[in-house]
């Protein structure tokens, strides 16, 4: 079908290198919001595309109605999906691209329950919902999109690895904690070099088009709310009087009959809507063309977005007009130097743009050639679908290993904590008495933390304190100090342990407010469950710096085994006996951590 064909490359070049793909898509046909009929009253399709397996699945037609309508067609195309699971054999590894959203569902529930602890990767190709929401299709704050939210860190948190297209894109998961560094991966979108190659630009397609002699502006892809498509309208009445010019449109959308309509009523001669045109054509209308451009709505997030018809452009030694800002704007015209940038939704930057290309063939020429050397050497698709194909490999290597150890320390971890709790317990009722009656209620603390990639829980602790204000010196009780100095206090953990929200051994769980002050470096400490005890808590504990307490947790996270476990829980029980490093020095807890401000980030 018309669009994209990034993974119809991938499932292509990995079968190619004797793999077994199988492929779960949806039935509708994107850009024109209408399921084919070969389609229609059919839950599934098998098919064979070549050595390609593909499952077609169920789409309500109700797409392209509303955005409510659209809701109900993701709806219907995870139960579809989620089928599809129940039917195939076992495969060794499972990618899921979004968007939509919501296939990460089906993904998890073959990755995680249908076939047992498969590996899994989450693919993100644009930042949803949060350029759903920027660009006015939900509504930020409401149930819908707080669910969708949710459900975008679930998919981060499951996945064993998270493939972004974009830097942009990786900045923004790590700098909202969604994913640890180690299991973000980069395979960008590239060019099929195979198909998009320079050809004449005098050819074939160009006569019977009627453009003659004139300077083609070409822009392909989708005609959506965000593209904004208007914009190139707008820029066309600009030109109305450089009729050497002419801008040519090829796709489909919800926006392309409004536009098409829009400029035929102004009497714009010089702007022309092609509609869909089929893949093996896209090459000839590149060639034919004199510049390509991309263009969206001005919106913060599409400052995070490489669009994919400019790799297309650059590989056919097209230069690039962009208006589009943020990494495109940092790949195409200060990495690559193909193309120059114009501000989103400025029609007449677009127009004034367009003359100066006209009448510049020299630097077309020269920003064309940048092009096409920068894509052969960093966006072939062909070699990029091998960078990625080694990455699923080593998934699949390395998964049994560490996916067995993990689960070994969650169980053992629970059985302590249960026995723990059973044997301790007069223990704890009596420390619990104590408390009651020397200060009162609550007999315990409690605390929301940060967990396992930053999920928040309530943590448990004996409370130290008498209520009100003051410093921590002050209000530290007579029952309170021995527990400290004992570290009794700490023994409630063991029901957050039960629960699953801690471990006996990781980083100690610190405050909320410290997410946003961490270093990348210092963010890894997350990427395991918090601990009762840890590495730092044994070499030191509280009589330590933040900055050494964080390299000794990240530490931890990357040298990790069940031997270090049982290492550190010997060592705890030294450093209880001792009464080590409770305090720091001068205070009775440690001050507050306002962040490594210049700290360099090592690995």
């Amino acid at each position: 079908m018309p669009g994209g064909s990034r993974f119809n490359e991938l499932a292509r070049i990995w079968s190619e290198a004797g793999h077994e793909v199988t492929v779960v898509a949806g039935t509708l046909d994107h850009s024109t919001g209408v399921v084919p009929p070969q389609y229609h009253g059919r839950w599934l399709t098998k098919e064979n595309d070549g050595p390609v397996m593909v499952w077609r699945c169920h789409v309500p037609s109700s797409y392209a109605r509303s955005y409510l309508g659209r809701m109900r067609a993701f709806l219907g195309f995870t139960l579809s999906a989620l089928t599809v699971v129940l039917r195939v054999t076992r495969p060794d590894v499972i990618v899921a691209s979004s968007p939509p959203l919501v296939i990460a569902l089906p993904a998890w529930v073959g990755a995680r329950i249908r076939f047992r602890r498969v590996p899994w990767v989450f693919e993100i190709r644009d930042l949803w919902p949060e350029s759903a929401v920027t660009t006015g299709v939900l509504a930020e704050g409401n149930l819908l999109t707080r669910l969708l939210y949710r459900l975008e860190r679930w998919a981060c948190a499951s996945a064993d690895r998270v493939n972004v297209l974009t830097p942009a894109f990786r900045e923004d998961l790590l700098r909202r904690h969604l994913v640890p560094e180690r299991r973000l991966v980069f395979v960008p979108n590239g060019a099929d070099m195979d198909v998009f190659v320079p050809g004449p630009r005098d050819n074939d397609l160009r006569r019977e088009a009627g453009w003659g002699d004139r300077f083609v502006v070409l822009y392909s892809g989708a005609h959506g709310r965000a593209n904004a498509i208007g914009q190139l309208v707008e820029a066309a009445e600009c030109l109305r009087n450089s009729p050497e010019i002419l801008i040519a449109c090829v796709g489909d959308g919800p926006e392309r009959r409004h536009w098409q309509q829009e400029a035929a009523r102004r009497g714009l001669e010089n702007i022309r809507f092609l509609g869909p045109q089929p893949k093996e054509r896209m090459p000839a209308y590149v060639n034919a063309c004199d510049v390509g451009t991309a263009v969206l709505q001005r919106n913060q997030t599409f400052k995070t977005v490489y669009p994919n018809k400019v790799f297309d452009y650059m590989a056919c030694a097209k230069p690039v007009l962009l208006a589009v800002d943020g990494a495109a704007r940092q790949l195409v015209c200060a990495e690559a130097r193909a193309g120059v940038f114009v501000e989103p939704e400025d029609p007449a930057a677009i127009a004034a743009a367009v003359r100066s290309l006209a009448a510049d063939a020299s630097g077309r020429e020269q920003m064309g050639r940048r092009g096409y050397e920068w894509v052969r050497a960093n966006a072939n698709r062909t070699a990029l679908a091998d960078r990625y194909l080694g990455i699923l490999e080593r998934i699949v290597a390395e998964g049994t290993r560490g996916r067995a150890g993990v689960l070994t320390k969650g169980v053992l971890d629970r059985l302590v904590a249960f026995l723990g709790l059973l044997l301790l317990s007069p223990l704890l009722g009596f420390i619990g008495m104590a408390i009651l009656l020397s200060t009162g209620t609550p007999v315990l603390f409690r605390q929301q933390r940060p967990g396992l990639f930053g999920r928040p829980f309530f943590l448990l602790k004996f409370r130290t304190m008498a209520t009100g204000s003051g410093p921590d010196d002050s209000r530290l009780t007579n029952v309170g100090r021995f527990l400290r100095r004992t570290s009794l206090d700490e023994l409630p953990e063991l029901w957050n342990v039960l629960r699953g929200e801690m471990s006996l051994v990781g980083p100690r769980p610190l405050l909320t407010q410290y997410l946003d002050r961490y270093t990348p470096r210092q963010g890894r400490r997350h990427e395991v469950k918090p601990g009762i005890t840890g590495w730092a808590q044994v070499n030191g504990r509280n009589a330590l710096s933040w900055d050494t307490k964080f390299e000794l947790d990240v530490w931890y996270v990357a040298h990790w085994s069940l031997w270090l476990d049982l290492k550190i829980l010997a060592l705890t029980a030294r450093q209880v006996l001792t009464r080590q490093g409770i305090n720091h020095p001068g205070s009775a807890t440690m001050p507050e951590f306002t962040g490594t401000f210049d700290a360099t980030s090592k690995e």
